[in-house]
């Protein structure tokens, strides 16, 4: 029974560990662009945002969906759609003020982070090798969240370095966590003397 669940995640994760890698490498950009040019206007940052809340939350879906059956896969569809449902809100209303966006972008990262962590707690439960990226990124992002309600700021430039380092920090932490399971596979697939 045990060796089949681990035969299972281990396939799983054998055939979709560049996800996080993709997902890791569009947050790297976003925060990169957005850490570049701290100055864009507000439309800018109001679309940079919103697309990429929606890719984000596409790619955690197809994630989720892809991993069905292995322990916690619904936390990555609920993250998914979280992050969906807040981009169409940024997209659908694009004339919102900084101090709007901030508590948007804060209500985004906190349910992000709480949803990260409880699915890290899933996860350690049956022994996923991932669950400390998923639990390291859950703590950035709820950080990342009170930060932003505790110093809301009226400048769009502060706004943008702090999507900006929380893109590039959440992006790192995906790159190298899907390398890690990657790695783990691949240790898991090796015969033990």
């Amino acid at each position: 029974m045990a060796e089949d669940v681990l035969g299972e995640v281990s396939r799983t994760a054998r055939t979709l560990w560049w996800l996080p890698v993709l997902r890791g490498v569009v947050l790297l950009v976003l925060g990169l662009l957005l850490m570049a040019q701290p100055e864009p206007t507000l439309e800018a940052i109001v679309w940079l945002f919103g697309v990429f809340a929606v890719v984000d939350g596409v790619v955690a879906i197809v994630q989720g969906l892809a991993n069905r059956g292995v322990p916690g896969w619904p936390w990555w569809v609920a993250q998914g759609l979280a992050g969906v449902a807040v981009g169409a809100v940024v997209i659908v209303w694009p004339g919102p003020t900084v101090r709007v966006l901030f508590f948007l972008l804060a209500a985004w990262l906190l349910l992000l982070g709480v949803i990260w962590i409880i699915g890290a707690a899933t996860l350690s439960r049956t022994r996923d090798p991932g669950w400390f990226w998923m639990l390291a990124s859950g703590l950035v992002s709820t950080l990342f969240a009170l930060l932003l309600v505790a110093r809301p700021q009226d400048t769009i430039g502060v706004f943008a370095v702090l999507l900006g380092l929380f893109a590039f920090v959440a992006g790192a932490l995906a790159v190298v966590s899907g390398f890690a399971v990657r790695a783990a596979v691949r240790d898991l697939g090796r015969p033990r003397a």
